[in-house]
């Protein structure tokens, strides 16, 4: 599979990656084959650009870490919740521990789960899957600290509801394409303070919980908001929950930048390691974070060109590739596979943008 931008779409193209609407609801389900009306619909629909199968290399798909049926209900709760609390209506408990117990018990099922590419998601339901996506990464991150069941779910109800503050702040600053004011940023930045209230009123969910909301943008050199922590001062959970929001968020299409692609976002996120996010954490994420994700087209040192076909969950910066041309650019008709954890005499330069 491979990104297309939206304005270089075809008809007949198919779906690599299902695609939600911004209520969360299924759109188009991967391998369909694209359609006049529904390359117009997405256009309307602000996608920057989607995933289509490459039918030179039909074998090549990434596995996703829950189901898609696990993923909309989990998304719709989300969307629910924000709406509920924005009418003055409390958090449905019930549901987002139902929708939360399915997302963690589809991961805890597998042995190990690699995250390659987010979602397709539009810029206005960005919230409501991001708030799924950091949840699905702090799920596998805490499984590395030897937390209890008990214990990683009160992580991924945290995570879930680690944004339920923005519902208390103007729509038109969270979705501003443009810089923020001095005083739209000091409005943004009380998100953290007002989601930890809202969790507060709802009886049965952990102060600890809680206090991820408050915590999540705190940054262990104290330089980050609401109240400037610093180091052990931020809850072990909280500091999981922050580099999984940066991840994602960084790997996100936004209305005021494009998303990066998963070795751009590491690269960021090994320079904060150990000035404002914690080194454990950041090696937890590493573990599950494939940097160059399935269908990445990649130049190795030697000027060859190819696709990652697999990941090494030994050493996910090390994935297998598929030869398809040579370092002189031409073609390769009998195709070969290196797995880069075994040959130590190549390694990826680059990503090749189409």
């Amino acid at each position: 599979m491979k990104p297309i931008p939206i304005d270089k779409l075809e008809e007949g193209m198919k779906l690599a990656k299902t695609i939600y609407n911004e209520s969360g609801q299924l759109l188009l389900g991967a391998g369909m084959a694209l359609k006049s009306n529904y390359i117009e619909r997405l256009k309307k629909m602000n996608i920057p650009e989607i995933y289509i199968m490459d039918d030179n290399f039909p074998d090549i798909k990434a596995p996703e870490p829950i189901s898609d049926k696990t993923r909309l209900e989990a998304i719709k709760v989300v969307k629910n919740t924000m709406e509920s609390i924005k009418l003055g209506s409390e958090i449905d408990l019930a549901k987002v521990n139902q929708a939360v117990d399915s997302i963690l018990d589809e991961i805890l099922l597998q042995n190990h789960v690699v995250i390659h590419l987010n979602d397709i998601r539009t810029y206005d339901s960005y919230t409501f899957q991001h708030s799924v996506g950091v949840t699905i990464l702090s799920i596998l991150m805490s499984l590395h600290f030897n937390y209890t069941r008990e214990e990683v779910k009160k992580i991924a109800i945290g995570a879930f509801l680690h944004d339920v503050g923005k519902t208390k702040v103007d729509k038109d600053i969270i979705m501003k394409p443009g810089k923020l004011t001095e005083e739209e940023y000091e409005e943004v930045k009380q998100h953290s303070t007002y989601g930890y209230h809202i969790i507060r009123e709802v009886a049965g969910i952990s102060i600890l919980s809680a206090h991820i909301a408050y915590q999540h943008h705190e940054y262990i050199d104290g330089s980050g908001y609401p109240r400037g922590l610093k180091g052990e001062e931020i809850s072990n959970w909280a500091q999981i929950v922050t580099v999984a929001d940066i991840y994602d968020a960084l790997t996100s299409d936004r209305v005021y930048k494009r998303k990066l692609m998963p070795h751009e976002a590491l690269k960021i996120i090994n320079e904060l390691k150990g000035i404002k996010l914690s080194p454990e954490c950041v090696d937890a994420l590493l573990k599950h974070v494939a940097v160059f994700p399935v269908g990445a087209m990649v130049e190795l040192d030697n000027n060859q060109v190819g696709i990652v076909v697999d990941v090494n969950k030994e050493d996910l910066s090390r994935p297998i590739v598929r030869i398809i041309e040579d370092e002189h650019g031409n073609k390769i008709q009998d195709i070969k596979e290196i797995d880069l954890i075994h040959n130590d005499n190549f390694k990826i330069n680059r990503v090749i943008y189409n």
